[in-house]
Parts: structure tokens; C-alpha cells; sequence
């Protein structure tokens, strides 16, 4: 065999390998997307289902459907179970678990105007206040928030 013939071998052999490698890495490139897409369609998912049963609970729930339409000042025990509701939404929100958009068209207004109660605020700073801790219904607080200012910004782009 010349060298020439060896050359072509190891030419071939040089190829084969960069093939299997490219092969290999495009494999594992595959793999990496399906995982991604199968996990964000996963989370989509259940951020959807988060907000229906939130949609579901608020206008199911004797209760909050009676909190929600009262004139009259809310009780303590009112404000108690709004704020909780409320305040899990706000962790959902915070984790990215739960579809901000839907949770704004339905809920948006309920939440804002929750927030800005004053008797609502005024329990929530006695709240605070008694346990010493700040951190209490911060999610809540975060979320009503939020709302308001993509309420804020629709607004000004109307005008």
C-alpha cells in the first residue's frame, strides 16, 4: 500500500469521525429542544388550568361571589378569606405559575379594587404591624401592583 492509499484512509477515517460527532451533537441538540418545548407546553398548561380553577373558585365560591358584590364594609373574616384568595393568586403570579393576561381580564379589576379598599390596606397594615412582619400578603400586594400598572399602560395607549 502507498502512502497515498493510507492518506485516503485516514482522510476517510477523520471524516467518519466528525460525521459521528456532528451526528451525536445534533442528537443531543434534538433531544434538548424536545425537552424545552414539552416543558414550556407543560407549564402553559398548567398555568391555564391554575387560572381556571382561580376563575372558577371566584365565581363558584359563595362566599368570595358574596364578598365580591357586597356594599356593605366587609367583616373581618371577609377581608381574611379575600385577602388569603387573593394572596395565593399573587404567589402564583410571582412563580410564574399562572397566566398573568387571562388572570388580568377576569380577575384584574376585582384585584385592583381589593387593593386600593381601605379598609382592605388598613387591615393588612394591622396585619403587618401585629405580626411585626412586612412580608405579609407582600404576594398580593406584588400582583395588585402589577395589575394596576398594565392597567395604567393600556390605558395610556387608548388615549
Amino acid at each position: 500500500m502507498t502512502n497515498e492509499g493510507s492518506c485516503y484512509i485516514g482522510f476517510n477515517m477523520g471524516g467518519i469521525v466528525v460525521g459521528a460527532l456532528v451526528g451525536a451533537g445534533a442528537a443531543l441538540a434534538s433531544q434538548f429542544l424536545a425537552h424545552y418545548l414539552a416543558g414550556k407546553r407543560e407549564r402553559e398548561r398548567f398555568q391555564v388550568q391554575s387560572f381556571e380553577r382561580f376563575r372558577r373558585e371566584f365565581t363558584e365560591d359563595e362566599n368570595l361571589r358574596r364578598i365580591s358584590s357586597k356594599r356593605e364594609t366587609l367583616t373581618d373574616d371577609e377581608i381574611q378569606e379575600y385577602l388569603g384568595f387573593f394572596e395565593e393568586i399573587g404567589i402564583y403570579f410571582y412563580r410564574d405559575l399562572v397566566d398573568i393576561e387571562l388572570v388580568d381580564e377576569i380577575l384584574g379589576d376585582d384585584i385592583i379594587d381589593a387593593w386600593e379598599d381601605t379598609r382592605i390596606r388598613e387591615a393588612i397594615g394591622a396585619i403587618r404591624g401585629g405580626e411585626d412582619d412586612s412580608s405579609y400578603f407582600k404576594y398580593f400586594e406584588r400582583l395588585a401592583r402589577y395589575l394596576k400598572k398594565m392597567k395604567e399602560q393600556r390605558v395610556r395607549k387608548q388615549q
